[in-house]
């Protein structure tokens, strides 16, 4: 994930996070399989790395989180909404 955007000085003005593909659907959310959700968190837990994913509608509104196992393989592991 990329650090925060600044401009000398001045204060934080926006932050870039990363993007992900949904790797399966999940109806719960009406997410179809490689729909993009932004990558809040990162955690790492002995050999593998889950993302926590915020999914939105157009509207910028969030629509729900999943947590997606990102190392070794891609899947969704949990819903929240």
């Amino acid at each position: 994930m990329e650090a925060p955007a600044r401009e000398r000085s001045r204060q934080l003005v926006y932050q870039m996070h990363d993007s992900i593909s949904i790797p399966e659907d999940v109806p719960d959310l009406e997410v179809r399989r490689g729909e993009e959700g932004i990558v809040r968190e990162l955690v790492m837990h002995n050999e593998s790395v889950t993302a926590f994913v915020e999914l939105r509608y157009s509207t910028g509104q969030t629509k729900g989180w999943v947590v997606v196992e990102v190392m070794p393989e891609e899947k969704v592991l949990s819903v929240l909404e």
